[in-house]
């Protein structure tokens, strides 16, 4: 399984030529200690035929969210990665290519030294568009840090970031994280940067984990925006146009929820607070595994979470999200026909219609008497 594999890879020490951070850092900082708990669901009772549920022994992972000050680095834009003095930074090569790894070096003809005040942030990973990265990855490091004053001392941040889109510029509003962003970074540059803080959250640290922090950013920009719709919806969320884990026949699944009285949403049609009052608002979200289910993380406790798991990627991120958010989840694991672990490939079968339906039906029965579900923490 994709976490199994994350897991075994933090453990490793650092091959040749590359440091970790605990090993260079000039001071660190520990920002969570987030806790081993084992999978929660809701409904209670779905377990009871629940085979196809790929996560039934799942346990979040227990890490320390840490903030790592380091001095005199270099950070290689397109990659994301810090060098320092010559070796890569092993926590930042997060799902770097090993060919590009292996190739990459401080480059005279592509070095600047960078003239930006404070302390540099990177906050960016190598998919800086997609939108559950940017929500659980950059969006947590800015809230966690511009709130820490042992971090603020040190001098104005400045956020590392990728060429916002507009719908990043909005999250952004909504955040209201103090800090502010150098001049977009050159693209094929290095920057020799004098004083960074790193933070481990935004390489992945969180993703399996039961982060109260990287939980806080939802709240935090659900505050901002004002209520405009009562909590009631039922909603599926359309994968649509995504160029990845494409199935087939998902307009005949989005028709046929329809048909049951579901709200089809497409959320990257929709500017940021609209999605975030849609998804205040919902009492049953169901989609496939994908960047538009990183809204639960705006629903209320409470909330019946359906997943459509693939079988080709099962990936926990989702319920690690719903157990920080005290969501009722429960998903399904579905046969794709693909050939292999891949978290790109499309499903070559169709989705099986009428099993989602039963699904739906039986999960909404027993959803109307919601149980809480808990992280175990007080």
């Amino acid at each position: 399984m994709v976490f199994s594999l994350l897991r075994r890879l933090r453990r490793s020490r650092p091959p040749p030529g590359r440091v970790q951070l605990a090993d260079i850092a000039e001071s660190s900082v520990l920002l969570e200690a987030c806790p081993a708990r084992a999978a929660r669901f809701a409904p209670a009772d779905a377990r009871r035929n629940g085979a196809a549920n790929p996560f039934l022994d799942w346990v979040s992972m227990p890490v320390g969210l840490t903030a790592h000050v380091l001095r005199d680095v270099v950070y290689d834009v397109d990659s994301r990665v810090l060098i320092k003095d010559g070796d890569l930074v092993a926590e930042t090569c997060y799902l770097q290519p090993p060919e590009l790894l292996a190739a990459l070096r401080v480059d005279p003809a592509r070095l600047i030294r960078h003239a930006g005040p404070g302390v540099a942030v990177p906050c960016s990973d190598h998919w800086p568009g997609n939108y559950y990265h940017w929500m659980t990855h950059a969006l947590p490091v800015m809230a966690a840090l511009s709130d820490r004053p042992e971090i603020r001392r040190r001098g104005r941040l400045s956020w590392l970031l990728p060429d916002l889109l507009p719908w990043q510029r909005q999250t952004l509003d909504l955040l209201g994280a103090d800090g502010g962003g150098w001049p977009v970074l050159a693209a094929g540059r290095q920057y020799r940067l004098d004083r960074v803080v790193y933070c481990n959250i935004v390489a992945g640290a969180a993703d399996f984990a039961l982060s109260r922090l990287c939980q806080s950013v939802f709240p935090r920009m659900a505050a901002r925006v004002p209520v405009t719709r009562r909590r009631g919806l039922r909603l599926y969320v359309d994968r649509g146009g995504a160029g990845n884990r494409v199935i087939p026949n998902e307009g005949a699944l989005a028709a046929a929820l329809a048909a049951e009285g579901f709200c089809v949403v497409r959320p990257e049609r929709m500017p940021v607070a609209e999605q975030i009052d849609l998804f205040r608002a919902a009492a049953m979200v169901v989609g496939p595994l994908g960047a538009g289910m990183t809204n639960i993380g705006f629903c209320r406790p409470g909330t019946l979470v359906y997943e459509l798991v693939p079988d080709h990627h099962a990936n926990p991120c989702f319920l690690a999200m719903a157990m920080r958010g005290h969501l009722n989840y429960w998903a399904d694991l579905y046969p794709t026909g693909a050939t292999g672990q891949d978290h790109v490939a499309r499903w070559e079968a169709g989705i099986d219609v009428a099993r989602v339906l039963r699904q739906v039906s039986g999960l909404w029965s027993c959803g109307t008497r919601p149980v809480l579900v808990s992280d175990g923490a007080a």
